[in-house]
């Protein structure tokens, strides 16, 4: 009985290393194959999981390496120009489990080309390509070089690298940072935790994160730049350009067309701007350049500066500088028309010789409460302006 049952225990085991031996061994199976194609066709791949790297040749075939496909179903046909190939996982049981393979793909397709990769698991490396570039990956950093066409860019987790694109871009990332080089095109980063770094963009730009600092170049068309907490750094734009924080600075140097900046906590810099500025912050200081008008600065504390660019014409070049507590200075040029009313709240508790000083002919006052106001046309009146502040002195300066 007892030699019957070693037997059976021997033979058990056996069985047991022979599956696992040839599960192992099935997974360390390859496929290479080599397809004939033209230039603009599409690779296509869609896997269960792998990681995916793709390199381009001077030869007008595709060569697909596929290793580790183990307990992978894998499907590769060739239509016309493209080559379509689909990776399936089969569950295969306890056995099916315990052999479980790491597939990936290493492809060469030719410089001009398409691809479409989808994997379920696993980075997706592109090299420099002409032609349309699509990667999406479920989890894994994407890395993508220069591109002539355009490219679009999506991973549940990890950060994207996307060099110069001749063309437009979408990156969107569930956590992780995203980089981008020169666009021709539009640019479209989205990132639920990590920094966004774009280079200088010939359409329309957008960049928004839940969590990390935007630094951006410059952009031909519109820019809209929000982070739930980060710094914002932005570079001359021809179009309106929006940034948004939820706590950092904003660094913009301006825009052909009109300004808006709104950060929850921190500074706001505005170099120039050749229409509206609207710059707004519950704790930080505002320092304006250059601007056209109109001007538009409120923070609930801090200093305000302001410097109005010489107007012409019918344009709207009214100001309304607000600070509930820190000195305002506003420059203004020496032949500006304007109406002007300051108003300078000297609470009880303000320890200080507050005033109103200003190169213009303006009628100071000052009430039995120690509140001082300053009115007065200048230049025979026009653009309303209007300056507030508490505890703090306001300088209304005039620049030739």
């Amino acid at each position: 009985m007892t030699l019957l049952r070693d037997t059976l225990t021997r033979f058990a085991a056996i069985t047991i290393l022979f599956c696992v031996s040839f599960n192992l061994q099935a997974a360390s199976n390859d496929i290479e194959q080599e397809f004939d194609v033209g230039n603009g066709g599409t690779l296509t791949i869609n896997s269960d999981a792998g990681a995916m790297e793709v390199n381009t040749w001077d030869q007008n075939r595709v060569r697909l390496r596929i290793r580790n496909v183990g307990d992978f179903e894998v499907d590769v046909e060739q239509d016309g120009d493209d080559v379509n190939v689909r990776a399936e996982r089969d569950g295969g049981g306890f056995f099916g489990r315990i052999g479980r393979s790491n597939i990936d793909f290493d492809i060469d397709v030719p410089v001009n080309y398409n691809v479409s990769l989808d994997t379920g698991g696993g980075h997706i490396e592109v090299a420099p390509i002409n032609g349309d570039v699509d990667a999406d990956t479920s989890g894994g950093h994407i890395e993508i070089g220069e591109v002539t066409g355009n490219v679009r860019a999506d991973t549940s987790g990890g950060h994207i690298t996307i060099e110069d694109v001749d063309g437009s871009v979408v990156a969107d990332t569930s956590g992780g940072r995203i980089t981008l080089g020169n666009v021709t095109g539009d640019a479209n980063a989205d990132t639920s935790g990590g920094s966004i770094t774009i280079g200088n963009v010939g359409g329309d730009m957008i960049a928004d994160t839940s969590g990390g600092s935007i630094d951006v170049g410059e952009g031909s068309g519109s820019v809209t730049l929000d982070t739930s907490g980060g710094t914002i750094r932005a570079a001359w734009a021809l179009g309106p350009v929006r940034a948004d924080t939820s706590g950092g600075n904003i660094y913009l140097d301006g825009s052909e067309t009109s300004v808006y900046a709104d950060t929850s906590g921190g500074n706001i810099e505005i170099e120039r701007s050749n229409g509206g500025v609207n710059a707004d912050t519950s704790g930080g200081s505002i320092r304006i350049r250059n601007a056209v008008g109109p001007i538009r600065a409120d923070t609930a504390g801090g200093r305000i500066e302001a410097e109005l660019a010489s107007v012409s014409g019918d344009r709207d070049a009214s100001i309304e500088l607000s600070t509930a507590g820190g000195d305002v200075t506003l420059r203004l040029p020496s032949n500006h028309s304007a109406s002007i009313t300051a108003e300078l709240e000297v609470s009880r508790r303000g320890r200080g010789d507050y005033r109103i000083y200003t190169d213009f002919p303006l009628s100071i006052q000052e009430d039995d409460d120690g509140d001082i106001t300053g009115r007065g046309e200048i230049n025979g009146g026009g653009d309303r302006i209007f300056i507030e502040t508490t505890n703090s002195d306001i300088n209304i300066e005039s620049v030739d």
